[in-house]
Order: C-alpha cells, then sequence, then structure tokens
C-alpha cells in the first residue's frame, strides 16, 4: 500500500494593513505541454508497435466465428509469445523515449502536488506491491488492476486504443490491454511507499 503523499501549508498570521488589498493566492502549477517533436516521436514509436502486433495477429489462426473463451485465452497467448519473440531485444525508452518519461514525470508529480492526502490514498487503495517491472512481462494474474485517476489520465499523453498507463507499485507501466504485455515503463515516477513495502527506498 502506498503511503499517502500529504502537501502541507504553514498560513501566517493576518496583520490589518490600513488601506491595502488582500494578496491574491498565486494559481496551482500546472505541466507544461510537451514538445511537439517529442509527442510526434512518441506516437510515431507507439504506432510502429501497434503494427507490429497487428501484423503479427494476422499470422495466427484465425478464431472460429463463436470463438469460446478457451480459444480467446489460447489466441491472446500465442500473440503474446509472437510478441516477445520479435521484442526480444526491446529495452526501456523504446515506447516511451527519455524526453517523454521526464514529461509523464512532471505532469503526475504536479498532479499530486495539488491532490489533499485523502485523494492520493484513495488513488492508491488498490496499486499493486511487487517486483520491479521488465518489459515482455505479463501482468500478474492476482494482482490488482487500478485505473489511473481520470484528471490525471486526461494530462498525460493520449494512447492509441488497447494501450494503457498503469500504476504498479512507484511505477507508471505502458500495457498492452490485448495481451496484458508490459510494452515499457518509467520507474519510480509516483510518491514513495509506506515503510515496510519493497519499494519504500
Amino acid at each position: 500500500m502506498l503511503a499517502a503523499l500529504c502537501v502541507s501549508c504553514l498560513w501566517a498570521p493576518r496583520v490589518a494593513v490600513a488601506q491595502s488589498s488582500p494578496a491574491k493566492q498565486a494559481a496551482p502549477a500546472v505541466a507544461a505541454s510537451p514538445d511537439p517533436k517529442v509527442l510526434a516521436d512518441f506516437q510515431m514509436r507507439l504506432d510502429g508497435y501497434l503494427k507490429l502486433r497487428e501484423s503479427l495477429a494476422r499470422r495466427l489462426k484465425p478464431l472460429s466465428p463463436t470463438p469460446n473463451a478457451a480459444e480467446l485465452a489460447a489466441r491472446q497467448e500465442s500473440l503474446a509469445a509472437a510478441i516477445k519473440s520479435e521484442r526480444k531485444n526491446a529495452k526501456v525508452g523504446d515506447l516511451i523515449p527519455p524526453a517523454m518519461a521526464l514529461h509523464i514525470r512532471n505532469v503526475v508529480a504536479t498532479d499530486f502536488k495539488r491532490r489533499a492526502a485523502s485523494d492520493t490514498k484513495a488513488a492508491f487503495e488498490e496499486v499493486a506491491v511487487g517486483a520491479r517491472p521488465a518489459i515482455n512481462t505479463t501482468y500478474p494474474a492476482n494482482a490488482a488492476l487500478p485505473t489511473v485517476p481520470p484528471l490525471l489520465l486526461n494530462k498525460l499523453p493520449k494512447l492509441p486504443d488497447n494501450l494503457q498507463y498503469r500504476f504498479y507499485a512507484r511505477h507508471i507501466l505502458l500495457l498492452d490491454g490485448d495481451t496484458e504485455l508490459v510494452t515499457d515503463y518509467i520507474l519510480n515516477v509516483l510518491p514513495p511507499l509506506a515503510k515496510g513495502d519493497p519499494d519504500h527506498d
């Protein structure tokens, strides 16, 4: 369980000053939009992955007109195996390049600075705690699959269908929703976990 991130503010006592107007409170900081070239590069990498997945899917045995659960599961496993084989040399940053990873870090940090402690705790209520992620591994079947809070998700770069941002421990995964494969990830984006959890330090 992730510890709630609490930002405390100390307010100085008000002092009456004749004929003075109260100072305006500064507007909350908002993460800047990514450079258009960085965003275009990110989208190009994602499109390349989707084209690869589509190409590999076409090579698989077609499903029957009314596939049952076992057939669907078998096809998912076959597609996952084909992707793993084609991306056996994939490394961190292949789909989320460093410049985009930095932008995502900034967006998340800005979001959590503006959240109340109770909101942060609620956002992480079901976030799984586990070992460091690895590309081409399947998301743990027994782990919760929490969604990214909607307001934060709206600030992140949009993803094509079936690619998803997911919280896992302190990390953000780029998950293939069809195969449940980890396609890329960014380490230690989220606030520290509670003491005693594997990734606390």
